[in-house]
């Protein structure tokens, strides 16, 4: 009878410790791991490390964004978190996962979101993060510029990458007024209304006040208005800062002088005057106001 070679202890030992390694390694389709790879990639992104986010995106994050897009984003873009929460499904195969204390700060200025959520789905066996930050300005951008078509094809990519976010519903807004296309800015803007987080709603309210307003809506607009300012109370000025709580009550302001109601732009007036005495958007009504000419 043939007998192999004894295999030392140590060596079975090794090799033991080697399978139950790759075994950890391997990643499992659960709330855990969904929640650990959420960590990795937040790590990533306060570490300015473009390669471990680029890494770490979504197949669809990939299709619609390059790696220099995600670098120069990261050279722009300081950000921190304080933890990481639980992840819940909402579908099978995607998870969102709660970050506590995210602050993103730019050469402008700080903003810190109290809760914050990532998107991650199921893919070629691991969690990927559906990540779209780096679209969120150069949407922005081209909707001040008036290029509605470039800021529609930017807001449909950062839906298709993760729908589960109000901002890409926002842009979606912003672009089809922008185009005309009154009925779908008002779908697009009641799915970001569902899709916000506390602390989100009132950028969507906000945007919903300038919508009734262009509508000729100006009792709406006062109301949503108001409401907006009241819903950022919690959050300013870390999130919303005094130039958003001008520009709002001015918002408001202009609704109220269309609806005649002189009393009402006077109070605004001056309550956006506190929050900003150097608001462009208060220059500019108080000027226009003092020539009797058109408040918008």
């Amino acid at each position: 009878m043939r007998r192999f070679p004894a295999v030392p202890a140590l060596v079975l030992s090794i090799l033991l410790i080697l399978t139950l390694l790759a075994g950890c390694a391997r990643e499992e389709p659960t709330a855990e791991a969904a929640a650990a790879g959420a960590r990795r990639f937040m790590e990533s992104l306060a570490a300015g490390d473009p390669g471990g986010v680029w890494a770490l995106l979504s197949e669809e994050a990939h299709r619609r964004m390059d790696a220099d897009q995600v670098a120069a984003y990261l050279t722009d873009h300081e950000v921190a978190f304080a933890g990481i929460g639980s992840a819940r499904e909402i579908e099978p195969g995607v998870m969102r996962v709660a970050v506590s204390g995210l602050t993103v700060r730019d050469p402008g200025r700080a903003v810190h979101w109290p809760e914050s959520w990532l998107t991650l789905r199921w893919e070629e066996e691991r969690w990927a993060v559906a990540w779209a930050a780096p679209l969120f300005e150069p949407a922005m951008t081209a909707y001040h510029n008036t290029r509605y078509p470039q800021q529609l094809d930017l807001a449909r990519d950062i839906v298709a990458i993760d729908p589960y976010h109000y901002r890409g519903h926002l842009e979606l807004h912003y672009a089809f007024r922008g185009l005309g296309r009154l009925r779908q800015a008002e779908y697009a803007l009641n799915t970001a209304w569902e899709r916000a987080s506390a602390a989100q709603k009132a950028d969507v309210m906000a945007a919903r006040a300038r919508f009734k307003l262009a509508l000729g809506a100006p009792q709406d607009a006062l109301a949503h208005a108001r409401e907006a300012v009241e819903l950022a109370r919690p959050y300013t000025p870390e999130t919303y800062s005094a130039a958003w709580q001008a520009e709002t009550l001015i918002v408001g302001a202009q609704a109220a002088l269309a609806m005649g109601d002189g009393e009402a732009v006077e109070e605004l007036v001056s309550r956006a005057a506190a929050a900003d005495p150097e608001s462009p958007a208060l220059a500019v009504f108080r000027h226009r106001l003092a020539a009797g000419g058109p408040s918008q």
